[in-house]
């Protein structure tokens, strides 16, 4: 019993370790740590001694459940006396609960039921490091749990998933540390090793902040497989754990503050039935707050005409394309109309009352109807003859405004840009063309960041993240251009969408979806009106038909009179930003907190890397001569003499052998500095001699075990 004890204690000591770890932050999720967070550790002390002291099952199993019900009890007593009467309130309790969860009558987990579970899974982990040392399966368990513990309660628990990895690695490093060493040996090593790995993971948890190049690194490296979960709605389903409304993501009314990560949803808008795909304008904005978009003027007018007549491009004085009809049914009633680019003629009489923002370009559906039917005219206008347009600067102070504060770099940059430009139309594609491509920016939505309370939003995107979606984009557009006196004004709406269904007579399904909610800018062109551009990476429009489209990689060059454009889209690149009815700066809070959880993940998996790649490297320079050695025997099981030449190479590196000295001599001058080995090598040795100089052929059956003992003990000698 003794000898067991001595044997186990440090396994229970290390299990206790990294089962209080894994408890804390559960602790501090859930508001039980102000109760006693010393009971709690108190509790799991005692459990962990009683596994290690106890072995009888019909005392340690008793012993757990009252230790299981009491903890319970301690932090939930619910008004009663510890006993029957409280054990009944609580499964009541359980059992109203479970039933609501499952229907999803509330969709997080109450604080009593969670403590149940999580306290019953840490006794039967204790069980699992300590009596039967499934420190793996264990650890694994705990990290896992952790990092969903990271990623819906957005904590930063890096330090704690290190701890118990290097608490781990302590573990296995005692199991396997041989029983011949001496007591004050083995001290020494376990001392040094902790210490070794407590600086490790301390390095390991501080590395990204010291070295950031890193971090940039694996943000980089990881954007596509980050970006592949938030389109498929992950990001925005942890986002709504626990709250009594989910955030979504889409079109939103209110722009005055832009910035920081989005998280797609996946949720129908509308669908539309036409001839051809187009991006669909909802409204514009004209001012600039240097924080985000607004319009000066939101004068509402009632239109009376019938039909009603809407024009992006007044203007236009050319040929318009045959008129086609578009039907779009609302999967939930909308107060906005999507449109085309182009001419369309709304028949009023079967929506009832509609409204109009003139200075948004906006259209409000005051009745929501489930569908609207409408006829499109798109204009036909090619882009050699926007080239043809002259650059010269707008007296459109509306539209060409920026704040007084808007830092300087940023029309030093638009000069620098097109400064080699003459007409307006190269200039506004040269400025297109660098954001799109040639500045270095780049498109993600999980790693853009929030702008800086006292940084402009644009400045701060083209200058010091260099990261962003549409929004950062078409706004870094808007102003470069009007920095240089270009009129212009920021778009938003939806992108095409995906195509679902096609029908006969050329008529298509697409359906648009909140994570297709898209902006992008508009220039002003003398004769023309305002033509849309795209300089958001991996999307493209035809601007001599001014109509936006999106091309998949997969498709051929798209033929029209003027120009030839492609495009390379991932499915459903769109953006989209928050359509709750909350308030704007309250629903940006919710998203920074909603998004900490992704910086927290990626130093924990760069920490976990560098401690794997240190501890794997340790151990494949100490087991690589036993590795090699044992390849060779499957190999070659018959070549005894091959077998102890690798032997003896080994062990004349760890004692050398004198010049001209005989190997019987070598072998008992090694055994005797290394008594470990009990005369195997001496046995091999002789086997070898009388194998090589002798009539007698070495058989398998004699030192087939004594090559295998004899190896493993060289390998933990050096």
């Amino acid at each position: 019993m003794k000898i067991s004890l001595k044997e186990r204690w440090p396994f229970a000591l290390l299990s206790f370790f990294i089962l209080i770890t894994a408890a804390l932050p559960f602790l501090k999720v859930y508001n039980l740590a102000q109760a006693n967070t010393f009971f709690f550790g108190g509790m799991l002390a005692l459990v962990c001694s009683m596994t290690l002291l106890v072995k009888n099952q019909l005392v340690i199993l008793p012993f757990y459940m009252l230790s299981y019900s009491f903890t319970l009890y301690y932090y939930f007593p619910f008004s009663r006396s510890f006993g029957f009467s409280w054990f009944s309130v609580f499964v009541q309790k359980m059992l109203v609960t479970y039933p609501k969860m499952i229907s999803g009558e509330i969709n997080y987990l109450p604080d009593f039921f969670a403590l149940a579970i999580i306290l019953f899974l840490l006794i039967l982990l204790n069980v699992l490091l300590i009596r039967y040392e499934r420190w793996l399966l264990g650890t694994l368990l705990l990290i896992g749990y952790l990092l969903m513990l990271a990623v819906f309660n957005r904590l930063n628990l890096g330090l704690h998933v290190i701890l118990i990895t290097s608490f781990t690695i302590l573990f296995y490093g005692l199991k396997h540390t041989p029983n011949w060493l001496a007591k004050q040996v083995k001290l020494k090593l376990f001392l040094l090793s902790s210490t070794a790995l407590f600086l490790l993971a301390v390095g390991s948890y501080f590395f990204p902040v010291l070295f950031p190049r890193s971090q940039i690194f694996l943000i980089t490296q990881t954007a596509s497989i980050r970006d592949y979960v938030n389109q498929q709605g992950i990001y925005q389903k942890i986002e709504g754990y626990g709250r009594d409304s989910l955030a979504t993501a889409g079109f939103s009314e209110n722009d005055a503050q832009l910035g920081g990560p989005l998280s797609d949803d996946q949720s129908v808008l509308f669908t539309a039935q036409q001839t051809s795909e187009h991006y669909w304008r909802v409204e514009t904005k004209n001012y600039y707050t240097g924080k985000g978009w607004k319009n000066t003027s939101e004068i509402v007018t009632v239109v009376a005409e019938h039909p009603l007549i809407l024009s992006t491009n007044p203007e236009y004085q050319g040929t318009l394309a045959a008129e086609t009809s578009i039907t779009l049914t609302f999967n939930a009633p909308k107060d906005y109309l999507p449109y085309p680019y182009g001419t369309i003629s709304l028949p009023l009489n079967k929506l009832g009352q509609v409204e109009q923002i003139k200075d948004k370009q906006r259209i409000n559906l005051t009745s929501k109807p489930k569908s609207i039917q409408f006829t499109w005219q798109k204009p036909t206008f090619t882009q050699e003859s926007l080239g043809q347009v002259p650059y010269q600067i707008s007296l459109d102070e509306q539209n060409s405004q920026i704040p007084l504060t808007t830092p300087n770099r940023i029309k030093e940059l638009a000069m620098s840009i097109t400064e080699n430009q003459v007409t307006l139309y190269d200039k506004v594609k040269a400025v297109e063309r660098y954001l799109k491509k040639e500045g270095g920016y780049r498109y993600s939505k999980t790693d853009t960041p929030f702008t800086p309370q006292n940084e402009d939003y644009v400045d701060h995107f083209l200058f010091e993240s260099k990261v962003g979606y549409c929004d950062n984009f078409s706004s870094a557009m808007t102003i470069l251009l009007r920095s240089i006196g270009i009129s212009s004004r920021w778009a938003k709406g939806f992108s095409p969408g995906e195509l679902t269904r096609s029908e006969n007579a050329g008529y298509q399904e697409y359906t648009i979806k909140n994570s297709d909610a898209h902006s992008w800018p508009e220039v002003y062109f003398e004769g023309y009106g305002w033509i849309p551009f795209e300089p958001t990476p991996s999307f493209t429009n035809e601007v001599n038909q001014a109509t936006a489209t999106t091309t998949s990689s997969s498709e051929k060059t798209i033929e029209s009179s003027a120009e030839t454009t492609v495009s390379s889209e991932p499915k459903n690149p769109t953006e989209a930003t928050s359509n709750n009815s909350e308030p704007v700066t309250k629903k940006r809070a919710q998203d920074s907190v909603s998004n900490q959880w992704l910086p927290v993940l990626r130093n924990v998996l760069l920490g976990l890397l560098i401690i794997l790649l240190t501890v794997g490297s340790f151990f494949l320079k100490k087991y690589f001569f036993l590795l090699r050695f044992s390849l060779a025997l499957k190999l070659h099981p018959k070549q005894f003499a091959k077998a102890y030449s690798l032997l003896l190479r080994k062990a004349e590196h760890i004692l050398p052998r004198q010049p001209d000295e005989p190997l019987t001599s070598y072998a008992q001058r090694f055994e005797h500095t290394y008594v470990q080995f009990h005369g195997s090598f001496i046995q091999l040795t002789e086997l070898y001699e009388q194998d090589l100089y002798g009539d007698v052929k070495a058989k398998k059956v004699d030192y087939a075990g004594l090559l295998k003992h004899t190896a493993g003990l060289l390998t933990r000698l050096k």
